[in-house]
């Protein structure tokens, strides 16, 4: 009987931590286990507070752990976020080794190891390396040449990177919490993972993952993961707009976005609700269009910013696949209709396949779990390579000693 090969997924974002225990065993990964904890300790992506942070990421692979009936499962891969990531490109050019036998994975590796050397910043580094495009002898549109015949081999690649130091907070705080980190993913990219479909990756699409703190944005196409970047704004920002703008306890902001909180005046019901005075000793009525008001400035503002980063990424594409929306700030009503206003795109909600996991703010840490089965994957390829190779060894050495 085969042993059950299981892996969390950790996201540790500014108003919860989300854990997904899934089993790997049988290669696509199954999730057997789903906690959710309340954030504190995570402010824009950055860990502000280790203590909260790692006590909020203990309490959500607690209960994953508990769902599943796994309390050892320690292996995990975490998400990495913050305005501080940031999208450039880098390109190489190489000679194929052996031109007659075609592009090897190990010159692929090369070159995209040489693509990626590129200068940077003291304290930054390069924490993914996505391929774009391949020229193979100045042919172009090649997206991937294994095994083609051809002398130069030419890559341009999407080169993620981060400031180290609020990497090592995400670290530590995973490791305090007794994970043994096998991997990390940049969150959106992981929530890609998780909603979008491979169509949709192949034509172009634009994903937005809104947090509480923070906005992803990522532009796919041609099945890669074509841009990046990170906004400081989110949910929680249209929460504190209400509280001020109303002068409302920020609990009570939050339960009025949740409940009747619309992205478009033109979208909600004319009608009115009750809030508290300021001195709570009598209420005052408010418009739902209001409300709908003091909402619809910050989301056509996260809309807007997003809009702006896609143009000074270059992408010259036009999204035939539309934008997806996921993380937790997609459940507002009307926001759907919203972005396809604003931005002149058709537009869905993004939420992972699996029914136990099929809630937008469950994407990132559904997607890392994805990324965690390609990972055991190519570990057992290589191990069984190298058993291969060990078993090889071993009948030339025996036929050397039978023949000397």
């Amino acid at each position: 009987m085969l042993e059950r090969s299981l892996l969390l997924g950790v996201d540790a974002g500014s108003a919860k931590a989300a854990a997904v225990l899934a089993d790997l065993t049988g290669g696509e990964p199954q999730v057997i286990g789903v906690g959710v904890a309340q954030g504190g300790g995570v402010r824009r992506g950055l860990v502000v507070d280790l203590a909260a942070t790692r006590e909020a990421v203990q309490q959500a692979v607690n209960k994953a752990r508990e769902m599943a009936d796994q309390p050892d499962v320690v292996r995990a891969v975490i998400s990495i976020s913050g305005p501080h990531i940031q999208s450039l490109v880098g390109t190489a050019e190489l000679p194929v080794s052996r031109p007659s036998a075609g592009v090897s994975s190990e010159d692929i590796r090369r070159v995209l190891e040489q693509a990626a050397a590129v200068e940077l910043p003291v304290g930054r580094e390069v924490v993914h390396v996505v391929p774009r495009a391949f020229r193979l002898d100045g042919a172009e549109g090649i997206l991937d040449p294994l095994g083609l015949s051809g002398r130069e081999l030419e890559a341009e690649a999407h080169l993620i990177t981060a400031e180290r130091l609020p990497l090592q907070n995400h670290f530590r705080a995973a490791e305090q919490a007794g994970l043994e980190i096998v991997d990390y993913q940049l969150a959106i990219r992981a929530a890609g993972a998780a909603v979008l479909t491979p169509e949709e990756r192949e034509v172009g699409v634009l994903l937005l993952d809104i947090g509480a703190e923070t906005t992803g944005v990522a532009v796919y196409d041609s099945g890669y993961l074509w841009y990046v970047s990170v906004l400081p704004v989110g949910g929680a920002h249209i929460t504190s707009d209400i509280a001020s703008l109303l002068r409302t306890p920020v609990g009570m902001a939050e339960r009025l976005k949740l409940e009747r909180g619309w992205a478009s005046p033109d979208l909600c019901p004319d009608t009115h609700f009750e809030v508290p005075t300021p001195s709570g000793l009598n209420t005052r009525e408010v418009a739902d269009k209001q409300l709908a008001a003091i909402i619809q400035s910050r989301v056509e503002e996260i809309l807007q910013l997003a809009a702006q980063q896609v143009k000074r990424s270059g992408y010259p594409g036009l999204f035939p696949a539309g934008v997806v929306i996921t993380g937790g700030g997609a459940r507002l009503q009307g926001l759907l209709e919203a972005a396809a206003d604003s931005l002149s795109l058709p537009a869905r909600l993004g939420v992972p396949a699996d029914p136990l996991v099929a809630e937008p703010e469950l994407a990132t840490a559904a997607g890392l779990v994805q990324f965690g089965a390609r990972l055991v994957a190519d570990e057992a390829a290589v191990a069984e390579a190298r058993e291969q190779s060990d078993t090889w060894h071993r009948l030339r050495s025996w036929f050397q000693r039978l023949f000397g």
